[in-house]
């Protein structure tokens, strides 16, 4: 769509100039954006300490020298001219730079050297040759005439929003989607508008909202990192005052589903090369304590977790409201209160729009739990008593004395978005109230619209190119497709393009390299002509299913997944009367195939069939047929007809409750057959799970020290990892499996499962049903006018 819009003319050339990094000019022979100091002798940074980055953003000084300046072609005197990152939308045109977009140009450095230079924007126009419109169908199977009227529409249309879903983050190259997600937004203007932007539904981090300011305080830093050695005991401080001290270090738990180590490879080129930055660095856990996630059941990988990582931690507790697979290999678990439960007060806040909400349950708990601040503060208060030091109940004093709304009024007056609201008078109100953002519907990026503010970026600008020394040794300083690691039947990981400044460092991995982790680190390029006569070895194994695991509309997550509603509504297995006592409860998980690709390999509809991933990790590492475990993780499950999907494309829905040893014990011995184990625990499978399917992957990308970005919970910025904000997201769709029968879906494993014989089942349709599909039993009458 970029390059459409782009040959024909329909960006909008003036907020290109203005609002994104396409005039800035990229050095040919290095990759890197021209610096002032390379072609100005003695140049020395701007003064922009008054400007907003430092006043309003939070620059430091030292990150201002680290960033540094930047290089226009100006139109006005024929030459290269030198901006900062405060030099967006008016400030540009009030400084009398007008860059130009296309052409290229010799500058002779302060060195002596002549070197071609470029705005970006001519990068883009060489850079996109490779996906016309006959290689993006083939890539993607989508109609060239509806990506053609798509580019047309969203050039033509204002206002022009995209709506990604939380499935983008679920593959390997989810940065580089996003990143191209922006970029046609990016030539026609479509940002920090009503109606605009890049909107993607996915990840409730909703601690960003209660943002730290200069005149506010600490926002939510101040109720996570009070100073342990000085806490506030006086009931009537004002957040604003309250002392920040963090002790801790955040880590990325998605190490920890990775055997519990970073991302070191050793390489053919190079040795032994980290590919993990030492800001994202991760420790060996010895303790892990999580909180209504259900960590263990939604770990990608979860049964190499549990067959060679789990035993090697030394204490895992778990706080729960049901019993999940999680709680059961706890050696602690502490049952909390639901939300209609809470005795004492909590709040929230919405990441999409500006909603804040206090309140507390309304029902009596119902069994012997807590609010999860009552477990936590009780905790402390016993491990004071033990250790005979009166500072820990100190820490949770007003938890301890069921008063936690004084925690919640410090919030609200430490955060920029809440500061002057009061707990009581919410409460008055019903407990809602409307977060303190400058727009309402929020829109992202009004005010460096609006305001000629610099985007939290280096440049203060929409990027759409990167020059980090390692993005550039990636092969991603361009926005660029790459198939996945795994889940592809060409070459894994090659980066479709021919332009001459991707020039990516392939570590010396051959092509034929199946090692998932020398994948991971392989960057090979190849024009998209080269990549399709490619083929996977995965795929020559037969392993030619791309396995996508969507969240159920019928589940919060995981939650729920065997209330016993929930189970009859969440397949077409349901069966309150367990007629085939082989079901693990009212109703099982389900694969969803094409049947035509399903009776091709002999499997009827309703059948149980085995899934499998690549063997050679999968479901775990160094597994043997032999071995029990094995039994109780391989993935077994029901076959379901769609016509949905496509020839090669299967889906089962992920976070369903997995197997265990407990439930399979129960489900192989118990006589009413259900998977429900002695502790309570009851599966939503017979064998194995969605996790059997999936390993966990460390994209290099998300890995980088050298990566500026704002900080998550203030007016600031860093370099490197933050949590939740700059660090490896787990991507479970990355799979290709087999499929193969296992028992036939009749009752006790006999004949076919009846629904599918009714004639009333896609792709099984009976006369009377095709003629229902077709609108046969509908007389349409013309009435003639009076």
């Amino acid at each position: 769509m970029a390059k459409i819009i782009i040959d024909k003319k329909w960006y909008d050339a003036a907020f290109v100039k203005k609002f994104t990094d396409l005039p800035l000019l990229v050095r040919t022979d290095t990759l890197r954006r021209l610096k002032p100091q390379d072609i100005f002798p003695n140049y020395r940074n701007k003064n922009i300490s008054q400007g907003p980055s430092h006043k309003i953003q939070g620059l430091t000084r030292e990150q201002r020298e680290q960033i540094g300046d930047f290089v226009v072609w100006d139109r006005r005197t024929g030459g290269p001219k030198a901006i900062t990152r405060d030099d967006v939308g008016e400030k540009l045109s009030r400084a009398r730079v007008d860059p130009v977009l296309e052409g290229t140009f010799k500058v002779r450095t302060v060195k002596g050297e002549e070197v071609t230079v470029m705005p970006l924007f001519e990068a883009y126009k060489l850079h996109l040759k490779d996906y016309h419109i006959t290689a993006v169908r083939e890539i993607t199977g989508a109609p060239k005439e509806l990506i053609e009227r798509l580019a047309k529409d969203i050039a033509t249309i204002k206002p022009v929003s995209i709506h990604c879903g939380e499935g983008i983050n679920h593959w390997f190259h989810a940065t580089l989607h996003n990143r191209a997600t922006y970029l046609p937004l990016m030539l026609t203007g479509n940002i920090g508008v009503p109606g605009a932007g890049c909107h993607t539904w996915a990840g409730n981090y909703k601690s960003a909202n209660f943002q730290s300011t200069e005149w506010s305080g600490p926002g939510i830093l101040g109720w996570v990192s009070e100073d342990p050695f000085h806490p506030d005991l006086d009931q009537k401080t004002d957040g604003k005052n309250v002392r920040v001290n963090s002790l801790t270090r955040d880590e990325e738990v998605g190490y920890w589903a990775h055997g519990d180590k970073p991302l070191i490879v050793e390489t053919p080129k190079y040795g032994r090369r980290v590919f993990t930055g030492k800001s994202h660095m991760p420790t060996p856990t010895k303790v892990m304590w999580f909180s209504n996630v259900n960590l263990l059941n939604n770990a990608k990988w979860v049964y190499e977790l549990l067959k060679n990582v789990h035993h090697k931690i030394e204490l895992v507790m778990s706080t729960d409201v049901e019993m999940t697979s999680s709680i059961e290999y706890s050696d602690i678990a502490f049952p909390a209160n639901t939300w209609v439960e809470f005795e004492t007060l909590e709040v929230t806040s919405s990441c999409s729009n500006p909603f804040l909400q206090i309140w507390k349950g309304g029902i009596k708990p119902l069994y012997d739990t807590k609010d999860d601040v009552a477990i936590l503060a009780g905790l402390a208060q016993k491990l004071g008593e033990i250790l005979k030091d009166g500072r820990f109940s100190d820490y949770w004093k007003f938890a301890i004395e069921g008063k936690p709304e004084v925690y919640i009024q410090r919030l609200l007056d430490a955060s920029s978005t809440t500061r002057g609201y009061k707990v009581d008078e919410i409460m008055k109100n019903g407990g809602g109230a409307l977060l303190r953002f400058r727009t309402y519907p929020r829109i992202p990026f009004w005010e460096q619209i609006h305001e000629n503010l610099p985007f939290h970026t280096p440049t203060g600008r929409l990027q759409a190119y990167n020059d980090e020394p390692e993005v550039i040794r990636y092969g991603e300083n361009f926005i660029v497709h790459r198939e996945g690691p795994e889940g592809t039947p060409y070459l894994p990981n090659v980066i479709v393009s021919a332009n001459p400044y991707i020039r990516p460092d392939d570590y010396g991995v051959s092509p034929d390299e199946m090692s998932p982790d020398l994948r991971t680190i392989r960057n090979i390029k190849m024009p998209w002509k080269k990549v399709k006569k490619t083929t996977n070895p995965l795929w020559e194994k037969g392993y030619r299913f791309h396995c996508l695991t969507p969240k159920s509309r019928h589940r919060v997550h995981s939650q729920w997944s065997v209330c016993d509603w929930i189970q009859l509504q969440d397949s077409n297995f349901g069966d309150p009367f367990r007629s085939d006592t082989r079901t693990p409860h009212f109703s099982e998980h389900q694969i969803q195939m094409n049947p035509k690709a399903a009776r091709d390999l002999g499997i009827a509809d309703g059948d149980y069939v085995f899934v499998d991933a690549n063997p050679k990790d999968r479901p775990y590492v160094g597994w043997e047929a032999s071995d029990p475990f094995y039994k109780v993780s391989r993935l077994m499950l029901r076959a379901k007809y769609n016509p949905a999907f496509p020839y090669d494309v299967v889906m089962l829905y992920h976070s369903a409750f997995i197997a265990t040893e407990k439930s399979v014990k129960a489900h192989e011995t118990r006589k009413d057959g259900r998977a429900l184990g002695e502790d309570g625990y009851q599966s939503n499978f017979r064998y194995g799970s969605q996790q059997s399917l999936t390993r966990s992957w460390l994209m290099p990308m998300h890995q980088l020290d050298t990566l500026f970005h704002k900080s998550k919970h203030k007016m600031a910025f860093l370099f490197g990892y933050e949590g939740d904000n700059h660090g490896i997201n787990s991507v479970p769709k990355e799979t290709l499996v087999k499929v193969t029968r296992a028992e036939a879906g009749g009752p006790g494993g006999i004949g076919v499962w009846e629904p599918a014989t009714t004639g009333f089942s896609p792709a099984g349709e009976n006369q009377a049903m095709d003629r229902y599909l077709g609108g046969g039993y509908v007389n349409v009458a013309t009435r003639s006018e009076p």
